[in-house]
C-alpha cells in the first residue's frame, strides 16, 4: 500500500484542494487534524480523517496514526508524509517510487527519499551543496524536508518512528539523522520537485536574505535546536549551525524583524522550557 499521511491545522480551502490532488496518486490518504475543532465536513469523503482536538505537533500527530493498529500496517507499506501547504502535480508519487526503486537496485539502503523543492519565498530550487550521487538523478544528502518524504513502514518502525520530543520544525532533520545512525541513507531525487513555502517570506539584510517566520516559531526552533545539540547523532556541522541560531540569528531576529519584544520573549521561554525539560505545545503563550 502507498499511503499519504497529512497533518492539518486550521485548514483553509486551498489545503483541501491539496488533499484532492493527493487522492488519485495513492491508495489511501490519512489525515490527523491538530485543530481544536472537527473539520471532517470539509475534508473529501475518500480521506480517512481523525481529529485529536488539540495541537499534538508534527511528530506526535504522525505517530498517532503510525502506531494505531486499526490501520493494519504491513512492513512494506510506503508512507509519504505531507503538511497541508504542499500540493503535488501529476505523477509526483510515481516518480518518487521509481527513484526509490532505482536506489534499491543500486544496493542503496534507503531510509527516506524526497524531492528537490521550489522555494516560493525566493523563487529558487533548493539544492543541497553537500550531496553524493547515487544515480543520475538521486543523491545522498544529510536531511530532507518533511513534506513529500517517503519511507517504508518497517524502516520507520526500526528507528522508533518520529521523535515526539521534537515538536515541529526540526522533526524531519531528527528523523533523517536517526536513519543515518542505523546505516540508512537519506536521499533526494531531482526527478520530482515540490512547491514549498518556507516561513512567511524573506527579508533582505544587506547582501543576505533571511527567512521570516511567525514569532512563535522562535520558541519551537530554539527549544528543539537545544535538544538536538546534545544528541550524539546530530552531525557536527548542524551543531555549529544551531549555535549560530542561538546567538547570531536570534540577535538579528530580535533587532531587525517585526514584533521584536514578542520574539525575544519566545526565545527566552524556549531556553527556559528546554532547561525544565518541557515538550509539546507551548502553553499560556
Amino acid at each position: 500500500m502507498i499511503c499519504a499521511l497529512v497533518t492539518l491545522y486550521y485548514p483553509k480551502a486551498a489545503h483541501i484542494d491539496n488533499l484532492r490532488a493527493l487522492l488519485p496518486q495513492v491508495d489511501k490518504v490519512i489525515i490527523c487534524d491538530n485543530s481544536p475543532n472537527d473539520n471532517s465536513s470539509f475534508v473529501p469523503s475518500e480521506c480517512v480523517y481523525t481529529s485529536v482536538r488539540k495541537n499534538l505537533g508534527l511528530s506526535a500527530a504522525f505517530n498517532r496514526v503510525l502506531k494505531d493498529e486499526k490501520y493494519k500496517w504491513t512492513p512494506d507499506d510506503m508512507i509519504i508524509f505531507f503538511d497541508q501547504d504542499s500540493r503535488i502535480v501529476e505523477n509526483h508519487v510515481r516518480k518518487l517510487i521509481e527513484s526509490y526503486e532505482d536506489c534499491v537496485t543500486n544496493n542503496c539502503k534507503v531510509g527516506c527519499i524526497g524531492p528537490f523543492f521550489y522555494n516560493s519565498s525566493n523563487n529558487t530550487v533548493e539544492i543541497p551543496r553537500d550531496k553524493k550521487e547515487i544515480t543520475s538523478n538521486v543523491y545522498e544528502v544529510k536531511s530532507i524536508i518533511t513534506s513529500s518524504m517517503m519511507c517504508k513502514y518497517k524502516d520507520l518502525q526500526e528507528i522508533g518512528f518520529w521523535n515526539e520530543e521534537i515538536f515541529l520544525d526540526m522533526a524531519d532533520w531528527d528523523l533523517c539523522w536517526r536513519f543515518m545512525q542505523k546505516g540508512y541513507k537519506c536521499c533526494m531525487t531531482s526527478r520530482v520537485s515540490l512547491l514549498h513555502a518556507v516561513g512567511t517570506g524573506e527579508k533582505k539584510l544587506g547582501f543576505i536574505r533571511m527567512r521570516v517566520g511567525a514569532p512563535i516559531r522562535e520558541y519551537y526552533e530554539i527549544r528543539d535546536c537545544l535538544y538536538l545539540m546534545r544528541k550524539k547523532y546530530t552531525p557536527l556541522k548542524f551543531k555549529v549551525r544551531f549555535l549560530a541560531m542561538l546567538t547570531l540569528r536570534s540577535f538579528i531576529h530580535v533587532t531587525c524583524y517585526d514584533e521584536k519584544k514578542k520574539r525575544l520573549n519566545y526565545i527566552i521561554r524556549g531556553v527556559k522550557d528546554f532547561v525544565n525539560d518541557i515538550h509539546g505545545e507551548l502553553k499560556n503563550s
